[in-house]
């Protein structure tokens, strides 16, 4: 009997990616306690904010480039190209002997993150089904989310036996088994071959993995590169685009950083620290999934709205100081609101693109968004510094998330791009949604 056609291989190994990915960005909160008390660095906040915004430095870096190679070379080769680099920079990280080469280790991670983000959302969009597209990029990306929990678990236990070293040299073994597999198994995206011409290859990978054909284009030279990104009346977006990623990175990277050390500082010993970040995750896993599900059903972007104004709330509730159980729950929903949200966004934007222009689009708006994630450790770092108690610390982090809502709400509807792949489907609910 024929097995039935199936995306779940690809899903598989991008999930894997970026359980790697995930793992080696989310987990540098785990590791700001003792980077403090390391006694040989002599590091203060200023420092280590500085060091934890290098990674979103690398991160802006990475970004660009792959929205400019992306869609010039394949998803697969950057794929794999992205996982090597952020995964020898771990390497890096645990062996550094100063503090200037572990910041050179921190950024190479963000140059390999930034790298992978925009090119597995563009290979998670182009390998589902029309109807199920926000699941299926959300399913690959609550990786990033599962990368965050193992980080939050593995820290409760290595952190305080082994020191922050070996949170590094978790996160560079398990890649050394993935590569292999990813390298063997990980095809080329159908999307992408038909927008380079090569329809025959195209048309065999998507039978195999039971994909709806891609339409060849009837236009002499697709729009590709960043003038593609405000053609065809998409200027607008753009722009809103990248002001909703940064928002969203900012306090996405701002509250990863700094919530252990504000919760220590509010009187919770380490360990019970440390467990709010791994909530913090779960909650992104939650957020992910659950609202990709409402995404399909109900539309992506009032979905995105609503994920800002969660991760307002939350931060705003919790800083009135309640209970040890509502603060927990509180942080739950943080996490749905900031890395939750994060994955629709790129869903949102790169539904929003051709496949010839696709990457790119992710690309630039996660590069411009990397500011948000360079200046969200130092923001946070500044607070700490400059003695504000973790009230205002919270609530200087919910200010942007409310700034990314009302951004959201401005989308304008998307012109149909009749002349370039794929076309978008006039049932698909996510699809309607991501036009406006």
């Amino acid at each position: 009997m024929t097995a039935r056609p199936t995306t779940a291989p690809v899903i598989g190994l991008c999930l894997m990616a970026l359980v790697l990915e995930g793992y080696d960005l989310l987990m540098y909160g785990t590791v700001v306690p003792s980077l403090l008390a390391y006694a040989p660095w002599q590091l203060d906040a200023t420092d280590v904010g500085m060091l934890g915004s290098l990674t979103g430095v690398g991160m802006l870096i990475g970004a660009l480039v792959a929205a400019g190679v992306a869609d010039r070379w394949g998803r697969r080769r950057t794929l794999l190209a992205a996982v090597l680099v952020f995964s020898a920079a771990m390497g890096v990280c645990a062996l550094a002997p100063t503090p200037a080469v572990f910041g050179v280790g921190r950024m190479a991670v963000g140059i390999g993150a930034g790298v992978l983000m925009p090119t597995a959302a563009a290979t998670l969009i182009e390998f589902s089904h029309s109807r199920t597209r926000a699941r299926s990029v959300a399913m690959g990306f609550v990786g990033t989310s599962i990368g965050g929990i193992l980080a939050g678990v593995l820290s409760l236990w290595l952190v305080p036996t082994f020191g922050f070293r070996a949170m590094f040299v978790a996160g560079l073994v398990p890649a050394l088994l993935f590569l292999p597999l990813m390298l063997r198994y990980l095809p080329e995206s159908p999307a992408y071959l038909t927008s380079r011409g090569h329809a025959t290859e195209a048309t065999a990978i998507a039978a195999r993995y039971g994909l709806e054909p891609e339409p060849t284009s009837t236009a002499p030279h697709p729009e590709r590169g960043l003038r593609a990104l405000f053609g065809s009346g998409r200027t607008t977006a753009t722009v809103l685009f990248w002001g909703m990623t940064l928002v969203c990175l900012l306090v996405l990277f701002g509250v990863a950083t700094w919530l252990p050390a504000l919760m220590k500082s509010a009187g919770y010993p380490l360990g019970a620290a440390l467990s709010f970040l791994l909530t913090l995750n779960v909650g992104g896993a939650v957020g992910a999934l659950g609202g990709a599900a409402l995404a399909d059903r109900y539309g992506i972007k009032p979905v995105t709205a609503l994920g800002f104004l969660c991760a307002a709330v939350s931060l705003i509730l919790i800083a009135t100081g309640p209970p040890t159980a509502v603060v927990y729950l509180l942080v739950l929903l943080a996490g749905v609101g900031t890395t939750g949200t994060q994955i629709l966004l790129n869903t949102f934007i790169g539904g929003h693109y051709p496949a010839a222009c696709r990457t790119t689009g992710i690309g630039m708006a996660l590069g411009i968004g990397r500011i948000g994630a360079i200046i969200g450790p130092t923001y946070g770092g500044f607070f700490v510094t400059i003695g504000a108690g973790s009230t205002w610390q919270l609530l200087a982090f919910a200010a942007p998330a409310v700034v990314g809502a009302a951004l959201t709400a401005l989308v304008p509807r998307r012109r149909d791009d009749t002349n370039t792949t794929p076309a978008v489907s006039a049932t698909d609910p996510s699809d309607r949604e991501a036009v406006r």
